[in-house]
């Protein structure tokens, strides 16, 4: 994982420096395995990887009552796809836009994936990799459990399995230590919904133990 999953950064971009320990709501340094995640997962389709995650999603079904009602439009499938749809197009996009080595072209990747305001600080914590020439090793594996959406804002429960998400140096190809998460890492993530696309506003570990 990116050294910013492991400093427990608020927004999920992998980056050695955010990378967060195991455990704690201090960033999680499953986050750092974002960037590992964009890299390895960049050959699989995001429908396939996606179709993956849909079967873990668990939405409690509404009664009659609350199905009537216009607050309770935003749970429709449609809506929950995209927001998971964001959320797993992060994970992918982090990866892939530390593995570039390049500031310019990872403002780019990650542009459509986080808030304008967040991407500076994803950019500083992927320097730190880039200072130690690391790139991605391996990828998570999601497994949401839930989607809450509400007023143009959605939450992701997601019990991610960061244990085959790493980093490696690009140049001699040695494993940095530590760099691998928890197989049960617990993350939420916060998104918004900005110019007709949701974006991955914030990413939160918290200590609690989770089962996928």
């Amino acid at each position: 994982m990116s050294s910013f999953v492991r400093a427990g950064w608020q927004l999920a971009f992998p980056g050695t420096s955010l990378l967060g320990r195991p455990g704690g709501v201090r960033a999680g340094r499953r986050l750092s395995t974002l960037p590992r995640l964009a890299a390895a997962t960049l050959a699989v389709p995001l429908g396939v990887l996606l179709a993956g995650c849909a079967g873990q999603v668990s939405v409690a079904l509404p009664g009659k009552a609350a199905a009537r009602s216009p607050a309770r439009l935003a749970d429709q499938p449609g809506i929950r796809q995209q927001v998971l749809a964001a959320y797993a197009g992060y994970w992918i996009a982090s990866d892939e836009a530390l593995n570039t080595g390049s500031a310019g072209r990872a403002r780019q990747i990650l542009a459509r994936y986080a808030p304008a305001s967040a991407v500076p600080a994803l950019i500083r914590a992927f320097r730190q990799d880039w200072a130690r020439h690391a790139v991605t090793d391996g990828s998570p594996v999601p497994h949401v459990l839930s989607i809450g959406i509400r007023n143009g804002r959605a939450t992701v429960h997601d019990c991610i399995d960061l244990s085959h998400a790493g980093l490696r140096n690009a140049s001699t190809g040695r494993i940095f230590p530590h760099s691998f998460g928890s197989p049960r890492a617990n993350y939420y993530a916060s998104l918004v919904r900005q110019d007709g696309r949701w974006l991955v506003s914030n990413i939160l570990p918290v200590e609690a133990q989770c089962a996928p």
